[in-house]
């Protein structure tokens, strides 16, 4: 191993360790933010006895693994789940590090953004434009994952989690206009992307109609991956009506309530695979 493919390693894993941390936290945000509670200022306890986690035990996956998923001062198990997000979070960080950080943005529609490649030149010497490009896509990868989690505990979507949104919009935005010759979408998806964004907004902020809270966790989430990766808004309606027209069939199946939890994760893994390949996906579609 060479010295440029060891320091891209250890770059990539102690990124991975930070998206372990930032799935950490999303486990509380997700639990406590729907409730009203503080995700900053309460320690992580034990969410049976209310114990705080002490420091060593708070480890991402490693401290779950280490007290064999169970509380060190009452003995009760504790959820896998917090263990799962954060390994699935920190592999969506080391992945993307190689896939779109190391490479200079290869997997962009535009890509590579810059002839540099590797952790030294891009990380250690700081290419801010490749770097802000995975830290959006990193960030929108977690509101994904904090949607997965409050439909899973089907928790009604808080007002702040749907300010991402609109973030992801001024992000594009701002992106449009630093490059100005790679618009966001074409000139004729601006009205389907539109329609999109209204569906989503009302969908969110309304319970009344015959929008499902599943509905809106759905179409919240297909409206981030739809901005954030320069989805075709053919595409996306295309997926929206394949998979909402089983959704609500699996709400009148008896017994089969439980198959709508896996709908989530996919469209996460979907959005992880979509920013991974992006560009093969931009050149089949046209984009």
């Amino acid at each position: 191993m060479t010295a440029s493919s060891t320091i891209d390693l250890l770059t990539a894993l102690w990124l991975g360790f930070l998206g372990s941390c930032v799935g950490s936290f999303l486990n509380v945000v997700a639990y406590r933010m729907p409730r009203g509670m503080s995700v900053i200022w309460k320690p992580s306890h034990c969410p049976k006895c209310s114990h705080p986690i002490r420091f060593y035990d708070n480890v991402p996956v490693l401290g779950w693994l280490w007290l064999r998923g169970r509380c060190r001062d009452c003995g009760e198990p504790i959820s896998p789940r917090y263990a799962i997000v954060e390994f699935f979070m920190g592999l969506a960080f080391f992945v993307l590090a190689y896939v779109e950080l190391f490479s200079g943005g290869a997997n962009l529609p535009d890509g590579p953004i810059t002839e540099l490649s590797g952790a030294t030149d891009i990380v250690w010497q700081p290419q801010w434009e490749v770097i802000g490009i995975y830290a959006f896509h990193c960030f929108v990868l977690s509101v994904l994952m904090c949607l997965v989690l409050m439909d899973r505990d089907e928790s009604f979507l808080p007002k702040r989690i749907g300010l991402c949104l609109p973030f992801c919009i001024l992000f594009r935005g701002a992106w449009w206009l630093y490059r100005p010759t790679k618009p966001i979408v074409q000139e004729s998806e601006y009205f389907g992307l539109v329609a999109v964004l209204v569906v989503c907004l009302v969908a969110t902020f309304t319970k009344a109609g015959r929008v499902t809270l599943h509905h809106i966790y759905f179409i919240f989430a297909l409206s981030c991956i739809g901005i954030a990766t320069q989805l075709t808004v053919a595409i996306t309606a295309l997926v929206l009506c394949a998979t909402l027209i089983p959704v609500t069939s699996l709400q009148k199946i008896p017994g089969s309530q439980h198959l709508r939890h896996f709908i989530m994760p996919c469209v996460w893994l979907g959005g992880m695979l979509q920013i991974a390949f992006w560009q093969q996906i931009a050149n089949r579609c046209s984009i």
